[in-house]
């Protein structure tokens, strides 16, 4: 057909564009359509990949063992058992001789994206819930007393397109009851984390009570947490990964009828390693400490333990683990673990200079405060040295004490209790407590002042200090140079 006129070519226009647009919109239906069907293939092949990869990270560090028992991938949906193992010999031995495998079955429930519908609508490439089976929570329902009908232990978990994923579990809580009247309760647990596409997982965890009750009396445990911090995208080798991580508990009571118990407030510890960009060496940092204890009378507080490792050889720590690792999967003799540990040092640890620092190792009590720190650092030139004492000439050696003259009392004549106490069973000179206690009294203010009157100790007044430098092969304490026998 021709179009000769102008108003021949305007009528035809207007339906040329309506049957393009009708075709464009046909042909983003039949992408739309396609994408739907395909994606979630491409969904089911992105959740697959993901769990296999996490497993491998937990086998390889050699704690648990996780592998698929089932594994049946649709296309909207995956269902799998994934049964975890511990790699642990004494459990392993014990199930063993009942002729019975030690493994937690775990039903996996997935749904493919990118649309997802269930469990919360949204976009991503799977969501889920990972739960005990049915054996498994049959077995908790006859033998706990669970507060709650849902299941016992559930983990809802989701990855987005960008292929970072975030999850969260819990379990109900429960009570239990033993044969010999011991009462066993716990509360709730729930925890929640998140793993980014390059591997780092984060992870909190609360469990708010914890309680023993039997004849004796109670243990009770309240507001415990753990923090984990670890990015398996920068690891290094089997074992050694950047990582951090936290624990604290409120508080931990002993009490029964008598009154006499234990008590201890805010217990923390923190850990936390880096690596150099070169992925040679390692910093690592250590901290233990709690408010305040109480055990028979006893009264501690603002105790503290803060160490570090720095310029720690990666090759080093990874051969290190190791050989714990493989010391505890075979029960191999330890003294031959320390020697291999020890020609490890000689080649992977000496020549980065490693050093441990003792930032703070203190404690009140009653009768006052003690605080230490201390350094040592070998020179990476000490690789070279041909024997220990050669050695000696790279190493650097820095301490300080400080102590409240009362605690140091107490300290030195518990000490002494102790050797009297040995003397006493080893066949010496058999005394009476109160003979015993008059002579640690005496023995220990005697030894005190013959480690002030040596220079050992400074007599500050209220306190007692002490200064210790080794450096080049020479030595010296409270300012004044010791002797040394080489």
């Amino acid at each position: 057909m021709v179009l000769n006129s102008a108003p021949e070519r305007e009528a035809y226009q207007p339906g040329f564009r309506e049957i393009l647009m009708k075709k464009t919109l046909l042909l983003i239906v039949v992408i739309l359509a396609i994408a739907l069907v395909a994606l979630p293939f491409f969904g089911a092949y992105k959740t697959e990949e993901a769990f296999n990869g996490w497993i491998a990270e937990v086998n390889q560090a050699g704690t648990y063992e996780l592998e698929w028992e089932r594994y049946e991938k649709g296309w909207l949906s995956t269902n799998a058992v994934l049964k975890v193992g511990f790699k642990q010999p004494e459990l392993t031995a014990l199930f063993a001789a009942s002729g019975e495998e030690f493994a937690i079955p775990l039903n996996v429930v997935l749904h493919h994206g990118p649309v997802l519908w269930r469990d919360g609508a949204g976009l991503g490439w799977f969501s889920g819930q990972i739960f005990l089976d049915k054996e498994q929570e049959i077995w908790i329902q006859n033998n706990l007393q669970v507060d709650g009908e849902e299941p016992f232990y559930l983990m809802r978990i989701f990855m987005n397109l960008v292929g970072n994923s975030s999850f969260n579990d819990r379990s109900l809580p429960f009570s239990i009851s033993t044969a010999d009247d011991t009462t066993i309760q716990v509360t709730a647990y729930a925890g929640e984390g998140k793993i980014s596409r390059n591997g780092r997982l984060q992870y909190t965890g609360n469990l708010p009570q914890l309680s023993v009750v039997d004849e004796s009396g109670k243990i009770a445990v309240d507001d415990m947490r753990i923090k984990i911090d670890s990015d398996f995208g920068k690891k290094v080798g089997r074992y050694v990964l950047p990582s951090s991580g936290e624990f604290s508990v409120s508080s931990i009571s002993y009490n029964n009828e008598e009154g006499t118990g234990f008590s201890l407030q805010k217990l923390a510890a923190f850990s936390d390693m880096q690596i150099n960009e070169e992925q040679t060496m390692a910093n690592m940092v250590i901290k233990i400490g709690f408010g305040h204890v109480n055990f028979l009378g006893e009264s501690v507080s603002d105790a503290a333990l803060q160490f570090r490792f720095s310029n720690v050889g990666v090759e080093f720590l990874e051969h290190y683990l190791a050989l714990i690792q493989r010391g505890y999967d075979s029960g191999e003799n330890s003294a031959q673990l320390a020697m291999q540990s020890a020609s490890l040092a000689t080649t992977h640890l000496i020549p980065f200079g490693p050093e441990l620092k003792i930032d703070a190792l203190k404690f009140t009590t009653a009768e006052g405060k003690l605080n230490f720190a201390g350094r040592v650092a070998v020179a990476p030139e000490a690789s070279q040295a041909l024997s220990p004492f050669e050695i000696l000439a790279y190493l650097s050696v820095d301490s300080s004490l400080l102590v409240d003259k009362p605690l140091a009392f107490r300290l030195m004549r518990q000490s002494t209790l102790r050797d009297l106490n040995a003397a006493q069973f080893e066949g010496g000179e058999q005394l009476t407590d109160d003979e015993k206690q008059a002579q640690a009294d005496n023995q220990a203010q005697m030894t005190l002042d013959m480690l002030t009157v040596q220079g050992m100790l400074i007599d500050k007044g209220e306190q007692y200090s002490s200064e210790f430098h080794f450096k080049d092969g020479k030595a010296e304490l409270n300012g004044q140079p010791v002797p040394l026998p080489f």
